[in-house]
């Protein structure tokens, strides 16, 4: 062997071998062999790629059911492009509901991927979808208010003053699917005055929709979404009749045909035990002195003891004047009151007992009235046997005065008698009857005691106690 690997040829040859495999080694490009090349092609599987919607008209239509939302797809691509496509909005699946109509339909999918990346499989290849028509419908505003007032306060009925944006008419616009607007039960906007001791003003607040089941339907669109509210807070209060007092009188000549306030209940504050005792307000007075012609008075509210305030604080009395006109009514019956037992009573003036009144007033009021709406009543309680002069109390129709002679009081003068006189035989003397007669002395006898009248032709009176 040692003699083979000294001969000359034989380490020429082994030279060149060595050297072919040198150039071999430097030369060769390993990359550029099949196997390597093969291998820079790779596949990715996304499980939830989301389907996207194309083409839906949001202002007819409403995408209410869409079965899957998500699909599987297998992409295949170079190794360098599928990791710079590495998320996963970049493989795009759609559902295209251009030319859909309302109802249940089956839809193909399509697939848009990133540049250089090929589709290998996407499971399901298609999408069934529901379309709804949208509708709009106006609805009333319910404000409500949530929580309690301060104590020693209540809250009024909460209201919607303003809108926040324009509507398109008194009510609140909600758009709906079709179906789903048949389930609204309510429009409702809270407002929390929880604390709260004095009104709640300029207070936003936002609109909802709740269906039958009270439950908010979040899918509503409405218009406003939002509104200003205002709940007032006050002490207790009560709504209770208007009763207008009068001061001053007119100037003479003028007469009132018609005298009435706009309103005929006023709101009162205060606390609870006052408002729950006051039956009537009378705490507007009218002075007639103002009143020089027809016209509309503004009188302010007056506080009475108890009440902190008055709603309206001003009222206005509407009043219509006529220029005076009198009127008399003769033979007027007169009711004598409050006799004491075993009296009896008798007319002595006037003469005739009857009583001749003239009353004022404006002549449309003073043409219609009758003597039956007149009642002229003389008091006797107190009074004993003797000649007494007693005060008339009259009472007349609304806008009418009495008239008296000389500015003094209306009266006449009254006898009362003690019927045990009456009894003995001294009887008491009567005033002429209608033809100039005067009665005979009528013996003692009890009178009736329901019937009020004694004797005299109806002229006396006895106590019926």
């Amino acid at each position: 062997m040692d003699k083979w690997l000294s001969h000359p040829t034989a380490m020429k040859i082994l030279s060149v071998v060595l050297a072919l495999l040198l150039w071999a080694v430097v030369h060769i490009d390993t990359d550029s062999s099949p196997q390597t090349v093969t291998s820079s092609i790779d596949t990715k599987t996304i499980e939830a790629a989301k389907i996207n919607i194309e083409g839906l008209d949001e202002d007819k239509f409403a995408l209410t059911a869409m079965e899957p939302t998500v699909v599987r797809i297998d992409v295949q691509g170079k190794l360098t492009d599928l990791l710079s496509a590495s998320s996963i909005d970049d493989y795009k699946v759609i559902v295209d509901v251009k030319d859909v109509k309302p109802g249940i339909q089956e839809l193909p999918l399509v697939v848009k991927l990133p540049k250089g990346i090929q589709l290998v499989a996407m499971s399901p290849r298609t999408v069934t979808v529901q379309l709804e028509e949208i509708v709009t419908k106006t609805f009333d505003l319910q404000v409500v208010a949530e929580g309690k007032p301060a104590e020693g306060f209540v809250a009024g009925e909460p209201a919607a003053v303003t809108l926040s944006t324009e509507a398109a008419g008194p009510g609140i616009e909600v758009t709906l699917p079709k179906d789903d607007m048949q389930r609204v039960g309510s429009v409702v906007a809270s407002v929390n005055i929880e604390g709260a001791d004095k009104t709640v003003t300029d207070k936003k607040a936002k609109v909802v929709v709740y269906d039958t089941d009270g439950l908010e339907m979040t899918n509503a669109i409405v218009d406003p979404s939002t509104v200003m509210v205002e709940v007032k807070v006050t002490p207790p209060f009560k709504k209770v009749p208007l009763q207008v007092r009068y001061t001053g009188t007119l100037p003479e000549g003028v007469s009132i045909e018609s005298i009435k306030p706009e309103i005929e209940e006023v709101t009162v504050y205060g606390d609870q035990k006052t408002i729950d005792a006051l039956t009537v307000f009378d705490g507007v007075v009218f002075d007639l002195s103002k009143v020089k012609a027809s016209g509309t008075f503004k009188v302010k509210t007056q506080l009475i003891d108890g009440i902190k305030s008055v709603d309206p604080s001003e009222i206005s009395i509407s009043v219509f004047v006529d220029p005076t006109v009198t009127r008399t009514f003769t033979g007027m019956a007169i009711n004598m009151e409050g006799l004491a037992e075993g009296l009896t009573a008798v007319v002595r003036a006037p003469v005739s007992g009857k009583y001749d009144l003239t009353v004022s007033g404006a002549e449309s009021i003073l043409s219609k009235v009758e003597a039956n709406q007149i009642t002229i009543t003389a008091s006797l309680a107190g009074l004993g046997p003797g000649v007494h002069t007693v005060p008339l109390d009259v009472v007349l129709p609304a806008y009418v005065q009495t008239v008296a002679a000389d500015g003094q009081p209306l009266s006449v003068t009254i006898e009362i008698v003690d019927d045990g006189s009456i009894g003995a035989g001294t009887g008491v003397e009567t005033p002429p009857d209608e033809t100039g007669t005067t009665p005979s002395v009528t013996p003692s006898a009890t009178p009736d005691p329901g019937s009020g009248n004694g004797n005299a032709g109806g002229n006396a009176a006895n106590s019926s106690e």
